[in-house]
């Protein structure tokens, strides 16, 4: 970890509770290496055929449902702390947009919470305290471009009533043979350098799961009162033989 890492999580409080994020997102890249292995495919026509839902959202809801639901007897094998924690999609919470300061509803792809962080935070329940990811299809290189506003809009911007972890989430499905996850970190960075919001931290690639590559860890400041540096963890999952037309 660089100085700026080392800074962020001196306290107590901080260290254990990224401790608990990182053991989430081992076990859903876990998760995604059981769904690869199943073969699991995607047809674009098919879904658009026989479903009302958004083609970006059903296989994040199938996700949700069909693996991190129901394999979360791995997770609470390595961790006692976590035989309650929720994995729900399509969440809302309250936020205060700091450019006009109205409450407005945050509308979150994946919500976690029941994250066994209540001895840590006691001030709070545990129900209340939770970690968001966000998602994004990438079908080509240039739809970085919305992945960037995410970390803009949904985290730089947006005061949070109920409590927020220093820590954020994103999944980018790359739905294209010619794309790496490689190119897609090193595309988030040329757009980030190019933002007035501060990044103390580009993407730099962060190990979560033995077996699997394309996660990465960056560091902002929120646009916000204090100013707070808070972390985002990069999933950069492959799905170009997952979709198909």
């Amino acid at each position: 970890m660089g100085s700026n890492v080392s800074t962020f999580v001196k306290s107590r409080k901080n260290s254990i509770t990224q401790q608990r994020i990182k053991h989430i997102l081992s076990y859903i890249m876990e998760c995604h290496r059981i769904f690869l292995s199943d073969g699991i495919t995607y047809s674009k026509s098919e879904i658009k055929a026989s479903s009302t839902i958004m083609f970006e959202d059903y296989f994040k809801m199938d996700f949700v449902e069909n693996y991190l639901k129901k394999n979360k007897k791995l997770l609470n094998e390595k961790i006692s702390e976590l035989d309650e924690i929720n994995f729900a999609y399509e969440t809302q919470q309250p936020y205060i947009d700091v450019v006009d300061g109205k409450i407005k509803p945050d509308k979150i792809d994946i919500y976690i919470n029941k994250l066994g962080l209540r001895n840590i935070f006691q001030n709070e329940e545990d129900e209340n305290i939770y970690f968001a990811l966000e998602c994004k299809r990438i079908e080509i290189l240039s739809d970085v471009k919305d992945y960037v506003l995410d970390i803009e809009n949904k985290f730089i911007n947006r005061n949070h009533i109920n409590l927020r972890l220093p820590f954020e989430g994103q999944i980018a499905f790359i739905e294209n043979k010619k794309i790496t996850h490689i190119d897609i970190s090193m595309e988030i960075n040329n757009i980030l350098k190019g933002k007035s919001f501060t990044t103390e931290k580009y993407l730099c690639y962060e190990k979560l799961h033995s077996k699997l590559d394309g996660t990465y860890l960056s560091i902002h400041k929120r646009n916000f009162e204090n100013k707070n540096s808070f972390m985002i963890y990069h999933l950069i999952l492959n799905y170009s033989n997952v979709v198909l037309n």
